[in-house]
C-alpha cells in the first residue's frame, strides 16, 4: 500500500511497508494508533523536499547519491540531513552524515558541527569535534567565527565539556 507524503507543495509516493520496516517512526506513524495510521496522505513538518527525497532514497537503496559520496556536497546539506535521521530514525543514516561531517571538520565548521552534535545526540562526532577545537591553533582560530558565538549563547554544557578538554 503506497501513501502519500506531502512536503512544502511537493508531493511524494512510497510503500508504508517499506518505510516501517526501516524506520520505528514511521513504523508507528503509519501502522499504530496514531492519526496518520488511517490517512493516505501525511503532510511533512520540518523537512525539506531536498532531504525528505534523499532520506526516501536512502531508506528504498540504502545508500546516498553519489554526488553526495564526495567531498564537495555542503555541510548543512549533511547537517539537514542528519537531522532527519534523528527524527525518523533510520540510524545507519545518521552514523553515514556524521561521518561526512567528520571529514568536512575545519576550523570555520568545527563549532557549528559541535553545537549540530548535542542537538542530534551525535556523541561520537561530538567527542571527535571537542578533540579537535581543544587544540591549541585551533581554538584560537575558531573562537572568531559566528558557530562558535552561537555555541556560547545556547550549549553552555558543550563549553563547559571544551573547559573539561583543555584541562586534560
Amino acid at each position: 500500500m503506497h501513501s502519500s507524503f506531502i512536503v512544502d507543495s511537493e508531493t511524494f509516493h512510497a510503500h508504508r511497508a517499506v518505510l516501517a520496516a526501516r524506520s520505528p517512526v514511521f513504523r508507528a506513524e503509519l501502522f499504530g494508533s496514531m492519526s496518520e495510521a488511517t490517512i493516505s496522505s501525511i503532510m511533512m513538518h520540518d523537512i525539506t523536499p531536498t532531504t525528505f527525497k534523499l532520506m526516501l532514497r536512502f531508506i528504498y537503496a540504502d545508500e546516498l547519491p553519489m554526488e553526495y559520496e564526495h567531498e564537495d556536497s555542503s555541510t548543512e546539506k549533511f547537517q539537514d540531513l542528519l537531522a532527519a535521521a534523528d527524527r525518523y530514525a533510520p540510524n545507519r543514516l545518521k552514523i553515514i552524515c556524521a561521518q561526512k561531517l567528520w571529514e568536512k571538520v575545519s576550523v570555520d565548521t568545527t563549532a557549528t558541527i559541535l553545537a549540530f552534535a548535542e542537538t542530534y545526540n551525535c556523541w561520537e562526532l561530538k567527542k571527535k569535534r571537542i578533540d579537535f577545537f581543544v587544540v591549541d591553533e585551533n581554538f584560537k582560530r575558531a573562537m572568531f567565527t559566528d558557530g562558535y558565538a552561537l555555541m556560547l549563547l545556547k550549549f553552555l554544557e558543550v563549553v563547559a565539556e571544551l573547559k573539561r578538554g583543555f584541562m586534560r
